[in-house]
């Protein structure tokens, strides 16, 4: 497959060959819903993720990749998984992010679609831009929380942007994480209130373990601000994105799944060469933050 930005090679498409070998690329039957892909009308689903594992290395991470974090845990590990997950790194324009995200989030069971986060629909690629109904980039981490916008760098890292319908996006605005509140119109199962916003089920553990990726990811050696999380909500344009308690239950009752797994594959292998530790081992996220 050619993509727009190239296929990167590296000993890391061992990983991406293996997960097409399993039949999770675009060519594959439908899959029974995952996590991330989105019920039937009515229907609810149940969770079924992988188990997290304590050792150094994730399912799906090249043999050696997490040897630096082997044993740490605090500060240590913290430090350690920055240094791992911010070497070696390709960064996106914002235009860029287009094309990619027509990749990573690619509906297993329609090529010519998109997975969108919180809505949970499968939009046409092609669909994508700022009209109602269309799809665009949504920020997980808000740009407006360390201010760093779209620029290349924590504005266009695809490990915390996925295509969302335009009008659940800025219904979503900045708000931090937490649960509560009224049920969105336009995506069931998805709740805000004045100062947070609570996604459907399906993707809590997805949206939890993007926040901790770019905590760990920015930490204000790269002339943005040092994106940290914390437990509070209304955290405005401070660097900040809570509430941490909330994010932690939701990274152990959401664990990851197969489209979560490949799309972190695919970012390292085919965009950015890095990976998100927390979608490998979730239990770094409680061995940091817990």
């Amino acid at each position: 497959m050619q993509h727009v930005l190239g296929k990167r090679r590296r000993s890391a498409t061992l990983v991406l060959s293996l997960s097409l070998a399993l039949g999770l690329g675009a060519t594959q039957a439908a899959p029974s819903a995952t996590a991330d892909t989105p019920p039937a009308s009515g229907a609810t689903t149940a969770v079924s993720g992988s188990t997290a594992v304590s050792g150094s290395t994730g399912a799906g991470a090249p043999a050696g990749y997490y040897d630096a974090a082997d044993g740490l845990t605090g500060p240590a590990l913290e430090s350690a998984l920055h240094d791992i997950i911010s070497t070696g790194v390709d960064a996106l324009s914002y235009s860029q992010v287009w094309d990619a995200l027509k990749v990573t989030d690619e509906d297993p069971s329609n090529s010519s679609r998109v997975l969108t986060l919180y809505s949970g629909l499968s939009l046409p690629k092609s669909n994508n831009g700022g009209g109602v109904d269309q799809w665009n980039r949504e920020h997980v981490w808000a740009k407006s929380h360390g201010d760093f916008g779209t620029a290349t760098g924590p504005g266009t890292d695809l490990h915390h942007l996925r295509p969302e319908d335009v009008t659940v996006n800025s219904d979503r605005g900045n708000l931090d994480f937490d649960e509560g509140g009224t049920e969105n119109d336009e995506a069931p199962g998805n709740f805000a209130d004045g100062d947070s916003w609570e996604p459907r089920d399906e993707v809590k553990g997805d949206v939890a373990r993007m926040i901790f990726y770019m905590s760990v990811r920015y930490e204000g050696g790269d002339g943005f601000a040092d994106l940290e999380v914390n437990d509070r909500v209304g955290n405005g344009s401070a660097p900040n994105m809570g509430r941490v308690s909330v994010l932690l239950r939701w990274n152990a009752e959401d664990p990851p799944d197969a489209f979560e797994e490949r799309r972190n594959d695919l970012i390292q292998s085919e965009f950015q060469g890095n990976r998100n530790p927390f979608i490998d081992n979730p239990v770094w996220a409680d061995q940091i933050w817990g």
